[in-house]
């Protein structure tokens, strides 16, 4: 009887791979042999000498030159105003995370980023919201783990978690900085710098697992891995898998199995900025999109 039920889930599970494989196989079938050639060209880097900078990625260096130039400068601006706000401990954030709470203290939501320190690991997490209070707390009462599309990414990595941390007893201190006492003009601009300023990304051992909104976005090197990203893009958006595409794992998974399909060149970069890319659409034309 196991041995049936195993037979069964085996089956089951080949046919929905085999669905998958037709699926991706018929957004590849949106592009012209010619287009596809090209393609493949493009992301072998052909002829590298020849391609011209495209103005997403000078732009990407602007940032991250602007940001390393000021990582000092904003990390003074930081501490400075942190000393002026009152610090929380996980415990008073998470009662404040209650609305009733804060009104009864006359405490008003605000815009603005919150920076969680890890005291004993001397580790930072910066993160955003348009309401801090509502959202910091969540840190410390919500497991990653059970989040399945974003854990199964983090543990092959063994990256520190906020939530684990917590429940292990390590203290934390939390300052919630308005963005209005800044001299930023977005949160995602904000973020960014502070994520840089307290060196919060897990390549210093922080607990940030992205540089920020910024550096989020698709940036090519060059224009004509810009323009092959966007020719694909065009082709496969109105396909009925491109919908499926709800987070980064499964986005992940469509383009190397596209990649496969379409023969291209093992190229980690130019896969990376097209997921970037692909969500990067998604986001702006979430309503257009949801209404279908």
């Amino acid at each position: 009887m196991d041995n049936e039920k195993s037979l069964e889930i085996l089956r089951v599970i080949t046919e929905r791979e085999i669905a998958y494989q037709r699926a991706v196989a018929l957004s590849v079938q949106a592009l012209t042999e010619d287009e596809r050639s090209w393609i493949r060209q493009v992301v072998s880097g052909y002829d590298a000498d020849s391609l011209t900078i495209s103005p997403s990625y000078v732009h990407l260096k602007k940032i991250q030159f602007e940001r390393n130039a000021n990582k000092e400068i904003v990390r003074k601006e930081l501490d400075a105003l942190s000393k002026e706000i009152e610090k929380f401990t996980p415990q008073e954030l998470i009662k404040l995370g209650n609305k009733k709470e804060r009104d009864s203290r006359g405490i008003e939501d605000f815009e603005g980023i919150y920076i969680i320190h890890n005291l004993v690991k001397d580790i930072y997490y910066v993160g955003q919201s348009i309401g801090v209070f509502g959202r910091a707390y969540k840190h410390f009462v919500t497991n990653p783990a059970e989040n399945r599309a974003r854990y199964s990414l983090s543990v092959e990595f063994n990256l520190p978690e906020i939530y684990e941390d917590y429940r292990l007893g390590e203290k934390f201190s939390i300052s919630l900085i308005p963005l209005e006492n800044t001299s930023f003009s977005t949160l995602d601009e904000f973020e960014y710098n502070a994520i840089s300023a307290y060196n919060a990304s897990v390549e210093y051992g922080g607990y940030n697992r992205t540089h920020g909104n910024v550096i989020n976005k698709g940036f090519f090197k060059n224009d004509d891995l810009e323009k092959a990203a966007s020719l694909i893009l065009n082709k496969i958006k109105g396909t009925e898998i491109f919908s499926t595409l709800t987070n980064d794992k499964l986005r992940m998974k469509y383009t190397k199995t596209l990649s496969s399909e379409l023969v291209l060149p093992s190229n980690p970069p130019f896969l990376l900025n097209f997921v970037r890319m692909i969500k990067e659409y998604q986001k702006a034309n979430k309503k257009r999109i949801y209404k279908k």
